[in-house]
C-alpha cells in the first residue's frame, strides 16, 4: 500500500475531505502544518506522496524524502518550495491545476467592486446613522468603458479577465505566451509592461512569484500610472515593491489598492497600510471557497493515481 502524507494548514474538514476521498490501495497520514521538523522528516522517511498545503518545503526535507514520487500541492503558488533540490532529486511538484481559480478570480473582483463603490465606507456610515455621506456621486465609479490590465493569463488570470470583459471593459493582458482564447474570444491584446501600467485604469496581479516577476512593479511603474489607477493583488505580494506601493497611495499617485497578500503575514498591527482609507485588505483568503477545497483534492488525487500509473503529473511547477 502506498503511503499518502498530507501536511496540512488548513483544518480538520480539509483533512477530512483529502482523506475521505483516498483509494483503497492509499494510506494517508496527516500532520499539522508547523509540526517540528524532525517529527516531519520521520513521516517524510516512507512517505510515497506528499500534499502540501501551505505550499512551504524545504531542501532538506525533499532530500530526506527517499521515497517520495510527487510533491502536489494544494495551492498555485509554489515559491516556497525549493523546486530546484526537488528538480535534483528527480520529483515533480505539481500545483493544483487552477482548482481554486474560481474563488480568486471572483475575490479579486469583489475587491475592485467594494473599491469602485466605497462599500465598505458606505456600510459603517449606514451602521453609524449617516445617510449616504461617504458617497458624493463624483467619488464612486463604473467599470463600463475602463481599461483592464491582467498581468499573468494562467488559469485565474484567464477567468478575470472574462469576467470583467462583461463588465464592457478593455482587456489588456501581460504574459510570457499568447493566450489565443483570450484574443480571440475577447478581443484582449497582448502588451509590454510599460503600456500596461501606462493605460490600465485597473491592474490586477496573478502571476507567479518567479526572479523574474519579483519587483515587476516599483516606483517607475507607479509614476507612469494614471491618477485613477486601481491595484489589485491576490497573486503575491512580492511581485510589488511595497514601500513604492504604500509611496504612491499616500501620496494619491494612484487612486486605491485592493489586497489579499503581504510580505510579511500576519501583517503587523502598526503597518503603514492600516492607516491608509484608499485600500482594502483581506487576510490571504482569496482561494478559500466551499467548492474549491473538494475540487483541490480531488486533483490531488489524480494527479497521485496518474504517477502511481506511470504517467506524468498534470499542472507541473517549473522554475522562473
Amino acid at each position: 500500500m502506498s503511503k499518502v502524507l498530507f501536511i496540512n494548514g488548513q483544518g480538520p474538514q480539509v483533512a477530512e475531505t483529502f482523506t475521505h476521498l483516498a483509494p483503497v490501495d492509499f494510506s494517508v497520514e496527516v500532520l499539522p502544518y508547523g509540526s517540528p521538523p524532525e517529527t516531519v522528516l520521520a513521516a517524510l522517511a516512507d512517505a510515497d506522496y506528499l500534499v502540501l498545503h501551505p505550499a512551504t518545503l524545504t531542501g532538506e526535507a525533499i532530500r530526506q524524502a527517499q521515497h517520495l514520487k510527487l510533491i502536489q500541492l494544494l495551492a498555485a503558488g509554489y515559491d516556497k518550495v525549493d523546486l530546484a533540490t526537488a528538480q535534483q532529486c528527480a520529483i515533480p511538484v505539481a500545483t493544483n491545476g487552477g482548482a481554486n481559480a474560481w474563488a480568486v478570480a471572483e475575490h479579486a473582483i469583489a475587491l475592485l467592486l467594494a473599491l469602485y463603490k466605497r462599500l465598505v465606507a458606505c456600510d459603517a456610515a449606514v451602521r453609524r446613522g449617516d445617510w449616504r455621506q461617504p458617497v458624493d456621486g463624483f467619488n464612486t465609479f463604473e467599470l463600463a468603458g475602463k481599461t483592464v490590465g491582467i498581468v499573468g493569463a494562467g488559469n485565474i488570470g484567464r477567468k478575470v479577465a472574462r469576467r470583467l470583459h462583461a463588465f464592457e471593459t478593455e482587456i489588456l493582458y501581460l504574459d510570457p505566451n499568447e493566450v489565443p482564447e483570450l484574443e480571440e474570444a475577447l478581443g484582449a491584446r497582448r502588451v509590454e509592461l510599460d503600456e500596461l501600467v501606462a493605460r490600465a485604469d485597473v491592474i490586477s496581479l496573478h502571476a507567479p512569484l518567479t526572479p523574474g516577476t519579483r519587483g515587476l512593479l516599483g516606483a517607475p511603474q507607479f509614476a507612469a500610472m494614471k491618477p485613477g489607477t486601481v491595484l489589485i493583488n491576490t497573486s503575491r505580494a512580492e511581485l510589488v515593491d511595497e514601500a513604492a506601493l504604500i509611496d504612491a497611495l499616500q501620496q494619491r499617485k494612484i487612486a486605491g489598492a485592493g489586497l489579499d497578500v503581504f510580505p510579511q503575514e500576519p501583517i503587523r498591527r502598526d503597518h503603514p497600510l492600516l492607516a491608509l482609507d484608499n485600500v482594502l485588505l483581506t487576510p490571504h483568503t482569496a482561494g478559500h471557497a466551499f467548492e474549491g477545497w473538494a475540487r483541490r483534492c480531488e486533483f490531488a488525487w489524480l494527479n497521485i493515481r496518474r504517477v502511481a500509473a506511470g504517467a506524468s503529473p498534470l499542472s507541473l511547477a517549473r522554475p522562473g
